[in-house]
């Protein structure tokens, strides 16, 4: 069973592996089977099909060139990061996520802010 921290660790890490087959793996091992990402504004995906369907679609942009975070907390069940997530052209979209993981250790839900606070 992994920690919070673990989980956290390996989910952030997804966002910069560009190998599909490892990023599922990956998922498997930090993501509750129907764990939910809610982004800010109400769209919902619910499984781990349906984000790495959505990671997919973030490494198809040929601009992405990743993920930085630039600070993170985890606290028992708890954790929030907050990210840069930086393009090609110099561009970058800064975000925050928050979430909690189940009793197996597994993100069970994570919201999403993909815009500055």
């Amino acid at each position: 069973m992994p920690s919070t921290e673990e989980s956290v660790d390996t989910y952030i890490a997804i966002a910069n592996e560009r190998d599909a087959t490892k990023r599922a793996a990956m998922l498997d091992a930090c993501w509750a089977e129907h764990g939910r990402l809610v982004v800010h504004g109400g769209r919902t995906l619910v499984g781990r099909a349906a984000l790495l369907a959505m990671y997919d679609r973030f490494f198809a942009d040929p601009r992405v060139v990743g993920v930085r975070v630039v600070a993170k907390d985890v606290r028992g069940t708890t954790f929030r990061f907050r990210y840069v997530t930086e393009f090609a052209e110099g561009k970058t979209i800064e975000g925050f996520d928050a979430g909690e993981v189940d009793a197996d250790g597994r993100i069970q839900v994570l919201l999403v802010f993909p815009t500055p606070l």
